[in-house]
């Protein structure tokens, strides 16, 4: 099993997801995003003007023509090594829109793994680097700039490979293809 949600912390519950998910196992909702429920949450349905905390994986599905790990390719990040949750508040555009809808239909305490099929580029990041970068650098020395959506790759190492595969002219849609795990770690309800 892997434990790509696993964290380092020993309060926390390290995740076990199924290291091969078959493409009949996911439900592929009208907006073209295909969803895996691992675990169903207990707590409260986000929704919009809530603010939701996640803990995220992402992998590049089809990183250089490989599936390097099963459950994708290149690791882009993992957010619950570090126990440094996302947060967002849903509907308001900061974080990608297939990230949006999958977190908008689960429950708090929910785990699901997400794909979102290449073919789809409007609900991932943009490919145009203007559209997708703010022009800001997070770290100079190590030149990663801040994304102007949603969920932000933490390492260089993990922007690298989410760039190389959205930079790419020469890669079919379906080698853009990424897949995320999402645990919705908890949800603050818009003030009335």
């Amino acid at each position: 099993m892997l434990g790509l949600l696993a964290t380092t912390t020993s309060a926390a519950v390290a995740l076990s997801l199924p290291e091969v998910a078959q493409a009949d196992d996911f439900v592929t909702l009208p907006s073209g995003i295909k969803v895996l429920t691992i675990r169903e949450g207990e707590g409260a349905t986000p929704q919009p003007g809530d603010t939701v905390s996640v803990h995220w994986a992402g992998f590049t599905k089809g990183y250089q023509g490989k599936r390097a790990r099963e459950c994708g390719g290149k690791r882009i990040d993992n957010t619950s090594v570090r126990d440094e949750p996302y947060e967002f508040k849903l509907g308001s555009g900061q974080a990608i829109k297939a990230f949006e809808i999958a977190v908008s239909n689960m429950k708090a305490g929910g785990i699901v793994r997400v794909e979102v099929p290449g073919e789809l580029p409007d609900l991932a990041y943009p490919l145009d680097r203007n559209q997708r970068f703010t022009g800001e650098l997070i770290s100079p020395d190590l030149k990663i700039y801040k994304y102007r959506y949603g969920p932000q790759p933490y390492e260089l190492g993990g922007q690298r490979a989410l760039d190389f595969v959205l930079d790419n002219a020469t890669l079919r849609p379906f080698n853009r293809t990424l897949l995320f795990d999402i645990k919705l770690l908890a949800v603050r309800k818009a003030r009335s």
